[in-house]
């Protein structure tokens, strides 16, 4: 066998190590991204580390994953100021409350607007006089009276936030509460996202 033939034998890539690297590869793409560890540096097909950074978790979410965390959105919160009742289509006016919470443990979030629509879309009211921020994991809450039917039978809340850098998106949800008789009646609705911040 001639010099240069056993040279290309020894020199001729393994097929179980090139399938070791391919799994090392997908190994580390994986903790990237369940990890965030952005900077771990990704072994090559040819088996070197690379020492360019892994590319930001978040450019590998799914678009629904990548919204739980941003700066600012526009929620749009479905409420009900009466339901209807009954066989005879008796109608029971309710409490309406609009619940929102920071579920960032680390950020403040500002609520910069929080708006009243009646079922035409028209605001009622608006219920910040200036921005208002919510502390890690903090809440407020928004009432509209039993007794208030300016909402109409569709009204909604909308509510616009922003923070300084990403956080986890604020839960909001509309609470009813009513009773009638003896009865009592209860439900929630939570809010869409309709927009980002200007």
């Amino acid at each position: 066998m001639s010099q240069l033939s056993r040279s290309t034998r020894v020199s001729a890539p393994c097929p179980m190590a090139a399938r070791m690297r391919g799994i090392a590869l997908r190994v580390t793409a994986c903790l990237a991204l369940c990890c965030g560890l952005a900077a771990l540096p990704v072994p090559t097909q040819h088996g070197a580390a690379s020492t360019r950074p892994v590319q930001s978790a978040l450019a590998f979410l799914p678009g629904e994953a990548r919204a739980e965390m941003t700066v600012g959105q526009t929620i749009y919160v479905p409420v009900y100021s009466s339901v209807v009742y009954g066989n005879r289509g008796r109608t029971l006016n309710i409490t309406t409350m609009l619940s929102v919470r920071n579920t960032d443990q680390r950020a403040p979030i500002t609520l910069m607007e929080v708006r009243y629509v009646d079922e035409h879309g028209q605001t009622v009211r608006s219920y910040l006089d200036g921005p208002r921020q919510l502390p890690p994991l903090g809440s407020a809450q928004f009432v509209v009276e039993e007794s208030d039917t300016l909402g109409g039978s569709g009204p909604a809340f909308i509510v616009v936030w922003r923070a300084a850098a990403q956080v986890s998106q604020p839960l909001a949800q509309g609470v009813m509460i009513g009773t009638v008789s003896s009865q009592g009646i209860s439900f929630i609705t939570e809010g869409k996202v309709i927009g980002g911040v200007k």
